[in-house]
């Protein structure tokens, strides 16, 4: 296979600037709920430098087993989700596709119903990753998942916009 020029698309609209900040990790997998919904580029640093290198997003189970839900959908039902959100947020699907929470029925609940807009920031909406049992990702929650506790850890990020319905990539 020859290589060939990648024409990729650029988030023109996205600050350049990056958020930092510091937390004190007390258990492995802690996580943090960020005050924007959502976030790109989430890195995290020990006092001795060394990298957090297990970072990843909250997560939340699709429970739709009588209805399929479809490309047009703008309610879902969880079956289980991390009970510490804060809404707005972004989650994606397995193909990609950037979803806006806007409401969530309960915060406090792992099976919420969310109210959504489709297809944010350019991508497709698409029925595809909203299946029964298929996991989404929260992209306003970070999960620390390495065993290092009780140090500082020097983090920075990217926010992701309020604005969900624009094209973000351009």
């Amino acid at each position: 296979m020859a290589a060939a020029e990648i024409t990729p698309k650029y988030h023109n609209k996205q600050t350049a600037i990056p958020v930092i900040g510091r937390f004190l990790k007390a258990a492995q997998s802690d996580w943090i709920v960020l005050p924007y919904p959502g976030v790109i580029k989430f890195l995290a640093t020990w006092y001795t430098g060394a990298a957090e290198t297990t970072i990843s997003f909250g997560t939340a189970t699709i429970s739709n087993a009588g209805t399929a839900y479809t490309a047009t959908t703008k309610s879902i039902v969880l079956s289980s989700a991390k009970i510490t959100r804060k809404p707005p947020f972004y989650i994606q699907t397995t193909s990609g596709e950037l979803i806006y929470v806007y409401v969530d029925s309960d915060v406090t609940s792992a099976t919420p119903t969310w109210e959504l807009i489709r297809g944010c920031m350019g991508t497709t909406a698409s029925a595809t990753g909203l299946a029964n049992g298929n996991t989404v990702y929260i992209k306003n929650m970070v999960i620390l998942g390495q065993s290092t506790t009780t140090q500082y850890a020097d983090f920075s990020f990217y926010p992701m916009p309020f604005e969900p319905k624009g094209n973000q990539y351009e």
